[in-house]
């Protein structure tokens, strides 16, 4: 009799456990039902914290509830990965993510965590990087600029913001595609693509890469020179800069992207509705517009193809990254 009371006081429990345990999906099937974090590991103002807004905006719209950008900046964006990898596998919290937070990770030794270890749920943006000179640059093409660095690499300057930008790994990209000895060129450090392209306009560099957006004004005044963009599109900002492809060199290719990952054990009933959410955004020419106007476009992948394209992407900067020992 005292076992049988204690099986019946004990049942509520184990109700209850099964209920909140991975296997039940009655969470996940009403999901979502509260206010969603979007992590950011970067700070406010940068081109990942401006692309995540645009995108959180339009995903609280369709999904129903609040999508907040949550900035958490620090460690190589060790800290803001780590904080969505130990929360909640539920969907409530998100990783704003990008090559910074995922495959340029693959070359971090001692991290707390397997980089590849989250779930992929999509793609949405990407952008293109540029290849800028000062006003005063000798160079008026991309074959010039890299004629010189070619003949004279240890007096070719270059901005470098520390190895763990896709800028620094377009320009790599660049330089290796054009027989330049990497090893020999002189790397001058940098915070931000902005100030990369300052450095160049001043010509206290020979070449700044970044993101397109990081150009623009400089551009625009005359005191930069935009050489040429990466991707297949030109620039809609930068309709006279042809691309890399278009300049005969298709395979410097490196964008900088935007998408949304989430704990290693998310649901995929979660992760699904989530893809389903953000592929629908971006058929939105709303969003398309508001994209645009931060130097990106909808470039969408989810699930599986997203996961591939990543790993894909980590092998090509470990490539690079062999170039320069």
């Amino acid at each position: 009799m005292k076992v049988r009371t204690l099986a019946l006081a004990l049942l509520p429990l184990a109700m209850l456990a099964t209920a909140c345990g991975p296997g039940n999906t009655a969470g996940a099937a009403n999901y979502p039902t509260k206010a969603i974090e979007m992590v950011v590991p970067f700070n406010a103002g940068g081109a990942t914290d401006i692309a995540a807004r645009v995108i959180s905006e339009a995903a609280s719209d369709d999904l129903g509830v609040p999508v907040n950008v949550v900035n958490k900046p620090g460690a190589n964006q060790v800290t803001a990965v780590d904080s969505v990898n130990r929360a909640a596998a539920d969907g409530y919290t998100l990783l704003a993510d990008g090559a910074g937070s995922s495959s340029l990770q693959a070359l971090a030794p001692n991290l707390p965590y397997k980089w590849q270890d989250r779930k992929f749920v999509a793609r949405i943006l990407s952008g293109s990087h540029v290849y800028a000179v000062g006003k005063d640059s000798p160079a008026n093409t991309l074959d010039e600029l890299m004629s010189r660095a070619k003949a004279n690499p240890g007096s070719f300057k270059v901005a470098w913001l520390g190895g763990s930008s896709t800028s620094d790994f377009a320009l790599l990209q660049l330089l290796v595609a054009n027989e330049v000895d990497v090893s020999a060129i002189q790397r001058v450090p940098f915070r931000s693509s902005g100030e990369a392209m300052i450095a160049a306009a001043a010509s206290d560099v020979d070449i700044a890469v970044g993101g397109a957006s990081a150009a623009f004004s400089l551009h625009s005044s005359g005191d930069l020179k935009v050489l040429a963009s990466t991707g297949k599109v030109r620039e809609t900002k930068l309709p006279e800069v042809k691309t890399t492809t278009e300049l005969g060199q298709p395979d410097v290719n490196i964008l900088y992207w935007v998408g949304v990952s989430g704990a290693p054990k998310l649901p995929d009933t979660v992760a699904e509705k989530l893809a389903a959410s953000l592929t629908k955004i971006s058929e939105n020419e709303d969003f398309k517009k508001k994209a645009d106007g931060v130097a990106m476009t909808v470039d969408i992948a989810t699930g599986e193809e997203f996961a591939n394209d990543v790993k894909a992407e980590a092998e090509t900067f470990k490539a690079l990254a062999a170039e320069l020992d």
